[in-house]
C-alpha cells in the first residue's frame, strides 16, 4: 500500500490588483476631501473661472458695442451732411429761381435799349415835310384877291421847322455774371474760387469775385458770382465753356459783397 503525501491548500494572495486599484481610487477620494476640507477657497475660484469659449463671447460682446457706440456718431453725422445737403439744394434752387427773373428783366432792358434809337430817327421825315408845306403857301393864293387888294409888303414867313426833343438816355442794364460755385461758408467759396483760377485761369482771370446769402439765419448758404460781363450773351459762353469743362455754372445778375 503506497502512501500519498498531503497536498496543502493554495494560499490566497491578499494584494491583488483589484485591491490595489481599490485602494488607490480610496486614496486618491481621501485626498480630494482633504483638500477640499483644507482650502475651499481654491476650489471656489477654480469653479468659479469662465472657460475660454465664454471669456470670446464675452469679448465678442464687448468688440459689438464698442462698434455699434463708434456707429451712432457716424449715423449723427451723416444725417446732419444730409439736412445740410438739402438746405445748400433749396438755396440753389432759390438762388436760380432768382437769378431767371433777373435774368428775364435784363433782357427786357437790352431790349429796350435799342428801341429808342428807331424812335429817334422817326421824327425826321415829318419835319421835313412840314418845312415844304410852309414853302409853298404863298403860291395858293387866287390871282382875283391879289389884283383887288393892294399887295402888302412881303414878309418872310418864319420856319419854325419841329423841336426835336431830346431822346431819353436808355436806362443802364444791371451787369451781369454767372453763378459758379456753392457752400456752406466763405472759406468754402474762396478755395472753390482758388481752384477755379488754378484749372480755369483763362476764362475767369479778368473776373471779380462776389459772394452772395441766401437760407435762413441757422442754415445760411453762400453763392459765388463773377464778373462784370457786358451782356447776357457773354455770361452764357462762359458758362458754356465751364460746363464743357465739367464744372457748374448759372447765368445770374453780378451782386453781392466782395471777399
Amino acid at each position: 500500500m503506497s502512501l500519498h503525501s498531503p497536498i496543502a491548500p493554495a494560499r490566497r494572495r491578499t494584494f491583488t490588483p483589484y485591491v490595489l486599484l481599490y485602494l488607490l481610487a480610496a486614496s486618491l477620494a481621501v485626498a480630494y476631501l482633504t483638500f477640499l476640507g483644507a482650502r475651499p477657497d481654491l476650489v471656489a475660484l477654480w469653479r468659479d473661472k469662465p472657460s475660454e469659449s465664454q471669456t470670446a463671447i464675452v469679448e465678442t460682446q464687448r468688440t459689438v458695442e464698442r462698434a455699434l457706440a463708434d456707429i451712432d456718431p457716424l449715423k449723427q453725422g451723416l444725417g446732419e451732411m444730409k439736412m445740410d445737403v438739402a438746405n445748400v439744394k433749396a438755396g440753389m434752387q432759390e438762388a436760380v429761381e432768382r437769378d431767371r427773373i433777373l435774368l428775364e428783366k435784363v433782357e427786357t432792358l437790352e431790349r429796350s435799349a435799342h428801341a429808342p434809337d428807331k424812335v429817334a430817327a422817326a421824327p425826321a421825315q415829318p419835319a421835313a415835310a412840314k418845312k415844304q408845306v410852309v414853302a409853298k403857301a404863298p403860291d395858293v393864293v387866287p390871282t382875283a384877291v391879289a389884283s383887288a387888294a393892294p399887295k402888302p409888303a412881303a414878309v418872310p414867313a418864319i420856319e419854325t421847322g419841329s423841336i426835336e426833343k431830346k431822346a431819353a438816355a436808355p436806362p443802364k442794364p444791371a451787369p451781369v455774371g454767372v453763378l459758379l460755385a456753392t457752400g456752406p461758408s466763405l472759406d468754402a467759396l474762396r478755395l472753390s474760387w482758388t481752384i477755379l483760377n488754378d484749372r480755369h485761369s483763362t476764362t475767369v482771370k479778368s473776373l471779380q469775385p462776389r459772394y452772395v446769402v441766401s437760407g435762413k439765419a441757422d442754415e445760411r448758404t453762400y453763392g459765388l458770382v463773377a464778373g462784370p460781363l457786358e451782356t447776357v450773351a457773354a455770361a452764357k459762353a462762359v458758362c458754356k465753356t465751364m460746363t464743357d469743362n465739367g464744372m457748374p455754372c448759372e447765368v445770374s445778375q453780378y451782386r453781392g459783397n466782395a471777399f
